[in-house]
């Protein structure tokens, strides 16, 4: 059996049912189902904070600019303003308001500008500003519209310099070096926590590329910053934790691996009990912690194993004498 797709609404009435408060068969009022989605996604963002439940990574390609060793991560959403869109062009037209176009760096390597999104749904999915200004009352998109809206309400996003959602966390990572179009080397970098970036003593010290990184998490752009100072604009492949889905609507879907869908009813039926005035069986209570503990165990990172320079552990040649020193001589 592959990934299990649900709903919003799918969860929500497995949730209720398990309380108590829905018979089997029986629908979820459409008012009682919009008041649970903000619970449920209050609960998708808090599982999202607990490495074990998070069952992937997304992989970032990005790159280091060369003598900068703090770089913003994220793409919050900056305002809304509305424009002109025509199909099959890729310029707004009629924009009046007064937007921060900042540009940051996507997951591809390349310089965008704030992620657009619309109301009339004319701009393609990943669509992102390449340019233009509200002084000159037009703005170039990365793709054409697929349709035509005056006055389409838009909304973007202000990206840092890697346009990557805000990471809860990093796991691992590496620069990658090419030299005359040929793939060269990964050297992979320590990921240590701020306070540790804080006790190195000079943090400008310049190098090739980074091998210690560390995230202050503040928000809406978390900061990376990097040590020693890297002076060539190596890749940069990094693994971040993934983000469970954030739901608009009782009717979106997405997928789940194995054993997600089950974890969440009974975790969400329990978040939903005080809200009915419910108190949560001990059947419930044992089905919750069982499921989740199932999904933490599989998603558990293994016991590192230990690793050291093969040349430290030299045996002892050939010694007749042994027997006065037990085998542990030196070679020398």
């Amino acid at each position: 059996m592959g990934a299990v797709t649900s709903s919003g609404l799918d969860l929500i009435t497995g949730a209720l049912r398990n309380l108590g408060v829905l018979a089997g068969g029986e629908p979820a009022d459409a008012t009682d189902a919009g008041d649970s989605l903000q619970t449920l996604n209050d609960l998708l963002e808090s599982l999202s904070t607990d490495k074990d439940f998070v069952y992937s990574t997304n992989y970032n390609k990005l790159a280091w600019t060369p003598g900068q060793t703090d770089y913003t991560m994220g793409n919050p959403t900056q305002g809304t303003f509305n424009g002109n869109v025509t199909a099959g062009s890729p310029f707004i037209t009629g924009v009046t308001a007064s937007l921060t176009l900042t540009t940051g760096m996507n997951a591809q390597g390349l310089v965008v500008g704030g992620t657009l999104t619309d109301t009339s749904g004319a701009i393609p999915t990943g669509t992102y500003i390449i340019a233009g200004s509200a002084n000159t009352g037009t703005i170039t998109m990365s793709a054409n519209a697929t349709g035509s809206f005056t006055t389409d309400q838009i909304t973007y996003t202000a990206p840092g310099n890697f346009a990557i959602p805000r990471p809860l966390r990093i796991r691992s990572g590496y620069t990658r070096i090419t030299a005359s179009g040929n793939t060269g080397l990964d050297y992979w970098f320590d990921v240590c926590s701020f306070d540790d970036y804080n006790e190195i003593g000079y943090k400008g010290v310049p190098g090739p590329w980074p091998y210690v990184v560390a995230v202050r998490p503040d928000f809406p752009y978390a900061h990376l910053f990097v040590y020693p100072n890297p002076q060539q604009a190596g890749e940069v492949h990094f693994y971040t934790d993934v983000i469970l889905a954030d739901l608009q609507s009782t009717t979106s879907t997405f997928s789940l691996p194995q054993g997600y869908s089950r974890a969440i009813k009974k975790l969400l039926a329990i978040e939903l009990a005080p809200e009915y005035g419910k108190q949560p069986s001990p059947e419930l209570l044992r089905q919750a912690w069982e499921a989740r503990q199932f999904i933490k165990a599989l998603n558990a990172s293994p016991v590192k194993k230990l690793r050291f320079d093969s040349a430290l552990m030299a045996g002892s040649g050939k010694d007749a004498s042994f027997i006065m020193h037990g085998g542990f001589g030196s070679n020398l």
